[in-house]
C-alpha cells in the first residue's frame, strides 16, 4: 500500500508541472496574439489543439479559438470564390465581390495563406478592368463621327 504522503507528493508534483505548462502556454499565447506579425492560421490552430490536448484552461484560449474559427470560415469562403474562377464564365465572381472578400481577409487577426493569392487576383483583375476601360474609351474616340460629317449628313437629309 503506497504511503499517503508519497501519493500527495506525486500529486503535488503533477499539479506543479501542469501549472508550469499552463504558465508557459499562457505566455506563448500572449506573445503570439500580441505580435505585429500575425500568427499563421495553421500555427494558431495547432496551438489551440495542443492547449486543449494538455487540458489547460487559459484566459486567452477562447479568443484564439474564435480567431481560428473566423479565419477558417473566411478561408473556406475564399476557396469557394477561387473555385468559381476556374469554372465557366457565368460562375466568375465580380471584382467588387473579390475586393470585399479581400478586405475582410486582411482584417483577420491571423495570417491566412489565401489572402496574398486573392490580393494578387484582385490586382490582376483591376489591371484588366483598367485596360478594358482604356480600350473602350479609345474605341469610342475612333468611332465618333466627325462634326463636319454630321453637318454634311444633315444637309444631305434636308435636300432629299
Amino acid at each position: 500500500v503506497p504511503h499517503p504522503r508519497g501519493r500527495v507528493s506525486a500529486l503535488a508534483e503533477a499539479l506543479a508541472a501542469k501549472v508550469a505548462r499552463g504558465r508557459e502556454w499562457s505566455a506563448k499565447l500572449e506573445r503570439e496574439m500580441a505580435e505585429e506579425d500575425r500568427t499563421s492560421l495553421r500555427d494558431a490552430a495547432a496551438m489551440v489543439s495542443e492547449v486543449e490536448a494538455a487540458k489547460l484552461k487559459l484566459p486567452k484560449l477562447g479568443k484564439l479559438r474564435e480567431w481560428v474559427a473566423r479565419a477558417k470560415a473566411w478561408q473556406e469562403s475564399a476557396r469557394k470564390v477561387q473555385a468559381k474562377q476556374t469554372r465557366g464564365a457565368s460562375q466568375k465572381p465580380a471584382l467588387s465581390e473579390l475586393e470585399a472578400m479581400l478586405a475582410v481577409g486582411l482584417k483577420l487577426p491571423l495570417d491566412v495563406p489565401e489572402a496574398p493569392l486573392l490580393a494578387r487576383q484582385v490586382r490582376e483583375a483591376s489591371d484588366v478592368e483598367r485596360c478594358a476601360e482604356t480600350l473602350l474609351e479609345a474605341a469610342e474616340e475612333v468611332t465618333k463621327p466627325e462634326p463636319a460629317a454630321d453637318a454634311d449628313a444633315a444637309a444631305a437629309d434636308a435636300d432629299a
